[in-house]
């Protein structure tokens, strides 16, 4: 099921310090530490604004500026979920294009446990035929050969890897790396809290609960979001 790790959290203490910057006038320079303690007072509008959920208002676009780049275990049945936020970039994922064989004969179970024996089994059926027909393409596609012939077997080859390919199922699982920001991740957070696929949107927030002060600046935990476990 849905893993995420490596985090890396970059550009806290300067977006914390942009904050101010619709108050101030002259020089600016965000590149300073910023006082996280708790009777610092500008630490303490941070999180006033960090938590506002009020559309159109803007007051948490800091969150932006406090960067996130993650490796995230997914499988297909949640990625498109995912790819619908336009601030949140997939740097690079494996691939099923390129990178299926490994998959098939390197001793891998890339399934979630939702995934039946059965669809595993023609999984390998299909991948097993796939593997035939590109033998068979490579042996006959030599110099001199009957182009017509080739012809033939090169389209088998194709609706052999598209069938292999059509047929993964949805709980086939990969990683990518993932690049987003605090404001991205507060939105994603109140949209899919008890999502219907809860125990992968609900790992994935929790994620988020782990990320440094991002509790503090959103407003958002276990409570105020009423996260619930399956049964």
């Amino acid at each position: 099921m849905l893993e995420v790790r490596n985090v890396d959290v970059y550009g806290l203490d300067r977006a914390l310090n942009a904050k101010g910057n619709s108050f101030s006038v002259g020089d600016i320079d965000t590149t300073v530490a910023f006082d996280k303690s708790d009777g610092n007072r500008q630490w303490h509008v941070a999180k006033l604004l960090g938590a506002n959920r009020e559309p159109h208002q803007s007051h948490d676009a800091f969150l932006k500026g406090i960067l996130v780049t993650f490796d995230l275990k997914y499988s297909q049945a949640f990625t498109p979920e995912l790819q619908r936020y336009h601030f949140l970039e997939i740097v690079m994922s494996q691939s099923t294009m390129h990178s299926l064989k490994k998959f098939m004969e390197n001793g891998l179970d890339p399934y979630s446990r939702y995934v039946t024996q059965e669809s595993k089994n023609q999984v390998r059926r299909l991948y097993e035929d796939f593997e035939r027909a590109q033998d068979a393409l490579k042996a006959a596609d030599v110099p001199g050969a009957d182009e017509s012939a080739v012809r033939t077997l090169r389209r088998a080859q194709y609706e052999a890897f598209m069938r292999l390919r059509h047929n993964i199922p949805g709980g086939f699982e990969m990683w990518e790396t993932i690049t987003t920001n605090y404001l991205q991740l507060k939105t994603i957070c109140i949209q899919r809290a008890n999502h219907r696929q809860r125990e992968d949107w609900n790992a994935f927030i929790r994620a988020c609960f782990a990320l440094p002060h991002f509790c503090e600046l959103t407003g958002l935990d276990e409570n105020s979001l009423g996260l619930r476990d399956i049964g």
